[in-house]
C-alpha cells in the first residue's frame, strides 16, 4: 500500500533537486574560467544523482511522478525524460539507481577492453581458451564478458535482476554503438570462458577426490609403505591425468609419462615441505576468497574465481596442490607423513 505522505515528501525533494540541476546548468552557460567549469559540472551530477535517488524512494513507496509532471517546466520535463529512458511508473523510478550504478561499472570494464586493444596485440580466435589466457586483451574481455554472463543467469546465485544481459541489454539506451558491439563480442567470449572454467574446476574437484580416495588406501600398511604405495598410485593413476589436461596437443608414450607424474609427485612433496611458502600462498588464497566482489556468491563459484586468479600468477599446477591441501584434510595428513620420507624411499628416484 502506498505510502502518500512520503511519496509528498520525496516528490518535494525531487522538485528541489530538479531546480538545483536548471541552476547549475545556467551557471555552466556563463562559465568561462576551466576550474569553474569542472566544479560545476561535478556539482551538476551530483544534483542529476540526487534527482534519480529521490525518484527511487518515490517508487519505493508506489508513487510516481505523474501528480507533479504539470508543475515541471519542458527542459525540467527533458531532464527527467533523460534520466529514467525506461519511463516514469514507480518500478522504473525503484530500479533506475541500482541500474545506473551496474552500468556504470560496465562502461569502466570496457573502457579496459579499449585500452587493452591499444596496448596489446591480437589473438586468434580459434586458439584454445587455455593459450588465449596467455593475451591480455583476452583476458580484458573475459573480466567484461564472464560476469556479465554470470550476471544473467537466472539458475545462478550471482544472478542480478536489476540490470543484465540477457533481459535488458537490447532495450538499455545508456551504450554507445561502440561500446555496444564490445559488450555483444565480450558476452559471448564469456560464455566461452565460462565452459570453460567449469570443465577446469571439475578436473581439479575430481583429481582433489580422487587423491582422497588414494589416501584413503593408506591405513592398510605401514608407516613407509602406506607413503611408497600412496605416491606410486598418484603418480600411475591420478596426475597422468592432470598432465595431460594440461599438455593436450603432446603424445606422450607410457615412459615419458610416468617420468612427468613422477617429477609432479616430487614437486607436489616440495610443496608440502615447504611451510613457510605454503602458508603465505594460501593466506592470498583466503583473502581472494573474502573479497566483496566475491559476496552472495556460492563456495564453488568463489573458488573457482579464485582459482583461475591464483592459476595465473602461479600456474595451474601449483593451484591444484593449493586446491587440495585447503579442501581435503585427509591428503594433508597423507602428506604429512609421506614427507618424511626421501625420494628413493618412496620410489620416486
Amino acid at each position: 500500500m502506498a505510502n502518500e505522505k512520503k511519496i509528498a515528501k520525496n516528490q518535494k525533494l525531487f522538485l528541489s533537486w530538479l531546480e538545483h540541476v536548471i541552476e547549475v546548468e545556467n551557471q555552466l552557460q556563463n562559465a568561462e574560467d576551466n576550474k569553474k567549469i569542472e566544479k560545476l559540472q561535478k556539482k551538476l551530477k551530483k544534483n542529476k544523482d540526487m534527482v534519480v535517488y529521490n525518484g527511487k524512494l518515490i517508487g519505493q513507496e508506489g508513487g510516481t511522478i505523474q501528480s507533479i509532471w504539470d508543475q515541471l517546466t519542458e527542459r525540467q520535463q527533458q531532464i527527467v525524460q533523460e534520466l529514467f529512458p525506461y519511463g516514469l511508473a514507480a518500478e522504473n523510478l525503484k530500479q533506475q539507481e541500482g541500474r545506473l550504478h551496474i552500468i556504470k561499472f560496465y562502461k569502466k570494464d570496457i573502457q579496459k577492453v579499449l585500452e587493452a586493444e591499444k596496448k596489446y596485440p591480437p589473438y586468434d580466435p580459434s586458439l584454445p581458451v587455455k593459450e588465449k589466457l596467455k593475451n591480455k586483451r583476452y583476458k580484458a574481455e573475459i573480466n567484461l564478458g564472464w560476469y556479465m554472463y554470470l550476471r544473467s543467469k537466472k539458475d545462478k546465485s550471482t544472478y542480478e535482476p536489476v540490470w543484465n544481459y540477457e533481459e535488458h541489454f537490447a532495450n538499455t539506451v545508456e551504450f554507445s554503438e561502440e561500446e555496444r558491439q564490445i559488450v555483444e563480442r565480450c558476452y559471448q567470449i564469456g560464455k566461452e570462458y565460462d565452459e570453460y572454467n567449469n570443465q577446469k574446476f571439475a578436473f581439479v574437484v575430481n583429481l582433489g577426490t580422487s587423491m582422497v580416495d588414494k589416501t584413503d588406501e593408506m591405513s592398510k600398511w605401514g608407516d613407509r609403505t602406506q607413503s611408497k604405495v600412496w605416491c606410486r598410485n598418484m603418480y600411475t593413476k591420478t596426475f597422468p591425468k592432470f598432465i595431460k589436461q594440461l599438455n593436450p596437443s603432446r603424445k606422450y608414450t607410457a615412459t615419458e609419462l610416468e617420468y612427468e607424474s613422477k617429477e609432479m609427485m616430487k614437486r607436489f612433496i616440495e610443496f608440502a615441505r615447504d611451510e613457510d611458502g605454503r602458508l603465505a600462498l594460501m593466506k592470498e588464497w583466503h583473502d581472494l576468497l573474502q573479497k566483496e566482489e566475491l559476496a552472495g556468491l556460492s563456495k564453488d563459484q568463489r573458488e573457482e574465481i579464485v582459482m583461475n586468479m591464483v592459476s595465473q600468477k602461479i600456474g595451474e599446477e601449483m593451484t591444484v596442490f593449493l586446491y587440495v591441501y585447503d579442501t581435503e584434510d585427509s591428503v594433508v595428513e597423507a602428506m604429512e607423513l609421506i614427507k618424511k620420507h626421501s625420494f628413493e624411499e618412496l620410489g620416486l628416484e
